[in-house]
């Protein structure tokens, strides 16, 4: 069976404007302009926050602080459009579904529960290191007992990519999260998705 482990943010839910707004608040920077949040989207993470001069020390309370926020408000949030529709054929056509985040398990669950979503994974991983995301990606095979070669990781990010790399699963990216569809195109991922229903192509009921 092949196993599809799915990021939160940015990929299954449509956060970004809830996470900036949150990310403003607490470290107290200046609002950007549409056209330097679309140049910092073609950034990795940690370069696009140093360009917005946030200092790394913030990471733990960004972290911390930020998901209980979110928590408070992820009645904001909501899944991109056609993603339900998705997780319900692939879940249905014998896919084993799984999510791993750098966000909390219980804002996650959340989520997933208000969105009537939670029945399609059969495990739900939160609180991923926004660092070494792939050391998350083991334990999470550890404990399922999974091949990586069994295995795809679906992202919206270049650290996703790389995460998946590293541990030997395919990475496939998704250009409808946060970061551009250029910046993800640059680390070859197994594939670039531009609409969730492309996920229904790239694993197709008679691959499982």
């Amino acid at each position: 069976m092949k196993t599809l482990i799915f990021d939160f943010d940015g990929t299954i839910a449509d956060s970004f404007e809830l996470v900036v707004d949150i990310a403003y608040e607490l470290t107290g920077i200046p609002k950007q302009s549409d056209a330097e949040v679309a140049r910092l989207r073609h950034l990795p993470l940690l370069k696009a926050a140093r360009e917005m001069r946030i200092p790394l020390r913030m990471a733990p309370k960004l972290l911390v602080t930020g998901r209980q926020k979110m928590l408070d408000r992820i009645h904001e949030v909501h899944p991109f459009p056609g993603i339900p529709e998705v997780l319900k054929e692939l879940h249905d056509n014998g896919y084993h579904l799984l999510v791993i985040s750098s966000n909390s398990e219980h804002n996650v669950r959340s989520f997933l529960r208000t969105n009537a979503l939670e029945a399609f994974f059969d495990g739900v991983y939160g609180n991923a290191s926004i660092f070494n995301k792939a050391s998350s990606l083991k334990r999470v095979m550890k404990r399922n007992k999974l091949e990586a070669a069994d295995c795809f990781y679906i992202g919206d990010e270049v650290r996703d990519i790389v995460a998946a790399s590293k541990v030997g699963m395919e990475p496939v990216a998704v250009s409808w999260g946060y970061q551009a569809r250029g910046a993800l195109a640059k680390h070859h991922p197994f594939a670039l998705l531009d609409q969730p229903t492309d996920l229904l192509q790239t694993f197709p009921s008679d691959s499982v």
